[in-house]
């Protein structure tokens, strides 16, 4: 249970550098996470922290078991045939959403429409494999490697599976945020990438699955527009906290455990 504690540590730094930022800027102290009206020069200091509150956690937990971090990572990611697993599970994730996206599309639930000029289009496009890929790597880390191994440790696998599946969850609403009901999506998020992890033991299924998930979740922002109710598609930012897209994460969530076995 070191990796909880680990982990506590990141709101602790969050809100205190946001505090300290606060009073710089003259304006008062709140309880919750939010530094949205920061001044822009100094919003760059409150991402830092955070950068530096994971790179605390990342390089303390292995410490802490005695052993040097890129040894402790290095056992996540096995060769052989094991690479192959970060393919396999993106492309199947790009096609549950692309099949989610059609049938949106099919019912009028959303529309496609270029919202943006040319050159700003390409400039955001460009920039969404490296996001998805360091994205998707930092939080695979964080919440496989360090949590969901440290609970898988010290108790039945899915006990470990849906605890960590649940403060991946939570994690995501730390921070302020304008909608909370999305949480539902975040969950089945969390389940499906903790079950490739304690199926396969290894990060490479999990981290395929969750930078498709990001690479068609902002590769497609720009074009579409969401016309359908929201508890059916979800919202702009996460529209796979619908109904459908909670029922396609957990059909993707059975197909990986057929395809690769219990925990």
């Amino acid at each position: 249970m070191r990796a909880i504690g680990l982990l506590l540590i990141v709101p602790v730094i969050m809100w205190c550098t946001q505090s300290v930022l606060l009073l710089r800027a003259g304006l008062p102290l709140r309880l919750r996470i939010n530094a949205s009206d920061l001044p822009r020069h100094l919003k760059r200091y409150n991402r830092v922290s955070t950068y530096v509150a994971f790179a605390l956690v990342l390089i303390g937990y292995p410490v802490w078991r005695g052993q040097s971090p890129l040894a402790y990572y290095a056992a996540f990611f096995p060769l052989g045939r094991a690479p192959w697993g970060m393919l396999e599970g993106f492309a199947a994730a790009v096609l549950y959403l692309t099949l989610l996206y059609l049938a949106w599309l099919a019912s009028d639930n959303i529309q496609f429409r270029v919202r943006h000029e040319p050159g700003r289009l390409v400039k955001r496009l460009v920039g969404v494999p490296f996001t998805a890929l360091l994205v998707a790597f930092v939080e695979e880390l964080l919440f496989r490697a360090v949590l969901l191994a440290d609970l898988m440790e010290s108790m039945n696998p899915w006990v470990a599976v849906v605890l960590g599946a649940a403060i991946f969850a939570g994690a995501h609403y730390v921070r302020s945020v304008k909608r909370y009901w999305t949480i539902g999506g975040h969950l089945g998020l969390g389940l499906l990438l903790c079950v490739a992890f304690a199926c396969t033991h290894s990060l490479w299924l999990p981290m395929g699955l969750h930078a498709a998930g990001i690479v068609m979740l902002l590769g497609t922002r720009p074009f579409i527009r969401y016309d359908g109710p929201a508890w059916l598609v979800g919202a702009s930012i996460f529209p796979y906290a619908g109904v459908a897209g909670i029922i396609g994460l957990a059909l993707l969530t059975f197909d990986v455990f057929v395809r690769y076995g219990g925990p």
